[in-house]
């Protein structure tokens, strides 16, 4: 992974907090999710706990957030020290060997999106498999691969930016730069895969019932849809749906 967490968090977790997060993303990526009542759920690079605290409030049986930066777990454990919800936080790349778990369900926000190439991610989703009991469900999200075959897109007015190399082959850099509220700004380094490699992937790690989905507006920006147009037509994340064989 090229972008260093454990030096970036608190920005990071600054940049969570514009609107297209909670109008596009976070609303997208629950209304797949659906209901988690009485599920034993895990959050894999979970970061600060965005999505995992957002999850708890729902009622599962068990929620566990893990990520591979300890910064990032320490933002999330001070935030549950100050919130208790009761999760538990660790520090874990999901590509180390395990036992393997029984989680009803496994989100992957932005975390396929580091792998540079088919090998990693083939590790990647080895690794959300391992989290799955059969017939357990994944909902990842990640940079839109189609990316590369849009005519032309400008996100600045969502207060960021991607950059993208001038070929799609496979392991190409795509840069996310942020705007930050001092002016200064963040970057995050992403890597281009097609689509069929997600799905090969998954497919050789035990999924099935594999589906792409694309991301949609809360119904709280309905009366700014004009403004966010640019973000459904030409969405810069994709969600994918799985369930472990």
């Amino acid at each position: 992974m090229t972008t260093d967490y454990n030096k970036i968090a608190e920005q990071y977790r600054e940049v969570k907090g514009r609107p297209w997060r909670s109008l596009v993303e976070e609303y997208s990526m629950l209304q797949l999710i659906g209901p988690v009542a009485g599920l034993k759920v895990v959050d894999l690079a979970c970061g600060e706990g965005f999505f995992t605290r957002k999850l708890r409030q729902q009622g599962p049986a068990s929620i566990i957030g893990t990520d591979v930066s300890r910064e990032m777990i320490k933002l999330a454990t001070e935030r549950e020290q100050a919130e208790p919800l009761g999760i538990d936080y660790l520090v874990e790349d999901v590509r180390a060997e395990g036992p393997r778990l029984d989680n009803d369900l496994a989100v992957a926000a932005w975390l396929l999106v580091y792998a540079h190439d088919r090998e990693e991610l083939a590790a990647m989703c080895r690794g959300l498999a391992r989290q799955l009991r059969p017939g357990g469900r994944l909902v990842t999200l990640t940079t839109n691969p189609q990316l590369y075959f849009f005519e032309e897109f400008d996100f600045q007015k969502y207060g960021f930016q991607i950059h993208l190399e001038e070929q799609a082959r496979e392991g190409a850099l795509i840069r996310w730069t942020g705007r930050l509220k001092d002016g200064s700004r963040i970057e995050v380094d992403n890597y281009y895969l097609p689509e069929e490699a997600y799905a090969s992937a998954l497919k050789a790690a035990g999924f099935c019932d594999i589906v792409f989905h694309p991301l949609s507006l809360s119904p709280e920006a309905a009366a700014e849809a004009d403004f966010w147009a640019d973000m459904i037509n030409q969405p810069p994340a994709i969600m994918i749906e799985a369930i472990r064989a």
